[in-house]
């Protein structure tokens, strides 16, 4: 009998295990993001008309260049998610997101990435610093950091501290990148502003 009762309870206990691993959660799949892009221009003449202005590749606190979305939970720590992520380098985005929006919102200049192909030597240029790019535990995203505009001959034009928040329309990551591409319209609309009343080149 008490042979036969260990080995009931021997089955039993492995039928809890099995049962406790079963019910276990499974994974969450990862979900990628990407920042809403401005719509592509279609008149390629107004490149030759516009002088140029050389938007340079945005730079990020280090934090947050990292392949997750990122949410601040208190005053001092932040986290970057592990199962929602950027699809696309988010520098890379921010840059073309910049770049595509003051086409459309300003027609002073043609805003171009810096590439090889450019001499930017006599060029015009727009540099955005961010320090906040992310979802807040307020229930906001925040976005902040400064943009310079440097004159034709170099000289500093313009330096403009920035900070923008979005509350969130709902609960998620979605809600977060959404709220993001809104405060990074805001931010354009900001330098397109500036852009329209500002000589940059020595002959304007």
């Amino acid at each position: 009998m008490d042979t036969r009762h260990g080995f009931l309870s021997a089955l039993i206990a492995i039928g809890l295990v099995l049962t406790g691993c079963s019910s276990q959660p499974e994974e969450s799949e990862i979900t990628t993001y990407v920042l809403p892009q401005a719509p592509e221009q279609t008149a390629p003449g107004l490149v030759t008309q516009q002088p140029l202005l050389v938007v340079s590749p945005v730079e990020m606190a280090l934090h947050l260049t990292g392949t997750g979305l990122v949410y601040q939970t208190s005053e001092t720590a932040v986290v970057q998610a592990q199962q929602n992520l950027w699809a696309e380098d988010i520098v890379r985005q921010l840059t073309r997101r910049i770049n595509g929006d003051l086409r459309i919102k300003q027609s002073r200049y043609w805003p171009t990435e810096r590439s090889a192909a450019i001499q930017t030597a006599n060029v015009p240029k727009l540099q955005v610093r961010v320090n906040e790019f992310n979802g807040h535990y307020s229930g906001s995203a925040y976005f902040s950091g400064e943009w310079l505009l440097v004159e034709q001959a170099g000289n500093l034009k313009t330096i403009q501290p920035f900070s923008f928040q979005v509350p969130l329309k709902e609960p998620g990551y979605s809600a977060q990148v959404n709220a993001l591409s809104e405060a990074v319209s805001r931010l354009t609309t900001q330098i397109a502003q500036r852009l329209s009343t500002s000589s940059l080149y020595q002959t304007e």
